[in-house]
């Protein structure tokens, strides 16, 4: 008769089992690591991008309010906003070789932040059109010349 032998011989595929779990465990805790590190690299990307469109629409702001003022002159002016953001723009007069009666500005405003790696910033420049209400009458107009049409 066949006797049944209460504790059957381990096979060599058990003595396997804990080296399989602990290196299934590292592949887990390394795939872990650059998860996360990945998911911190995309808070930051959505970081510094919604640090740059807020500057922007700040920038756009400063912009709207100096190039709506009546009195245009050459000047400079500055500011802090909430959240660390300054700003400071310069409106300066463009040469002109010709007597006209508007005056060309160009209008320029940089916005800052603080970010990580050291002070972040965006500039906005554009240029603007005054009219020099004294020099509006002033100008020589061009007298069309006529021109003769004959029969078709």
């Amino acid at each position: 008769p066949e006797t049944a032998t209460p504790h059957p011989a381990p096979s060599a595929e058990h003595g396997f089992a804990l080296l399989e779990e602990i290196i299934a465990l590292a592949i887990l805790g390394v795939t872990f690591a650059q998860a996360m590190q990945l998911l911190a690299t995309g808070v930051r990307s959505a970081k510094a991008a919604e640090d740059y469109t807020h500057a922007a629409l700040l920038a756009r702001q400063k912009m709207g309010e100096i190039v709506v003022k009546p009195s245009f002159e050459g000047s400079a002016d500055g500011g802090e906003i909430g959240g660390g953001f300054r700003w400071v723009s310069e409106v300066q007069p463009l040469p002109q070789e010709e007597e006209l009666p508007a005056l060309l500005y160009r209008v320029w405003v940089r916005v800052t932040w603080p970010g990580r790696r050291g002070e972040k910033s965006l500039d906005l420049i554009t240029l603007r059109m005054a009219v020099d209400e004294k020099k509006l009458g002033q100008t020589h107009a061009v007298q069309p010349t006529a021109r003769s049409s004959r029969g078709r």
